[in-house]
């Protein structure tokens, strides 16, 4: 697979807790979801603030910016494998492809079509 660095270094690290652990391969396993601090939370069994909490500390950002990585760095693995830019947006949850392309161009600097191409 085909990731630049830059991209890696900045999807940061992975939590090391159990319970988060859990969660967040619940969330990459259905990536197309709409994940809110609020179910995540309820499926932890802890209230929203102690998730943002326990998130913060161990890898340095939100929940939600996490799932935001998570589908980034899964859109660059199906891209990387030649999927279109349209089926990549709408299995990730994006509800169209332009609103998808213009995650990734303020992600990453270019559109997701001529991504592999400046690498």
């Amino acid at each position: 697979m085909l990731v630049s660095s830059n991209v890696t270094m900045q999807f940061g690290s992975e939590p090391t807790s159990p319970a988060l652990s859990n969660i967040c391969m619940r969330v990459r396993n259905d990536l197309g979801k709409t994940w809110t601090t609020s179910e995540a939370a309820s499926l932890l069994n802890i209230s929203e603030r102690t998730l943002l909490r326990h998130f913060r500390r161990e890898i340095g950002f939100s929940f939600s910016e996490w799932v935001r990585r998570a589908r980034l760095m899964e859109a660059l693995k199906r891209l990387a494998q030649g999927q279109s830019v349209l089926r990549v947006a709408l299995e990730l949850g994006y509800e169209s492809q332009s609103a998808f392309s213009l995650m990734f161009r303020q992600r990453l600097g270019t559109p997701p079509s001529d991504y592999f191409q400046s690498i």
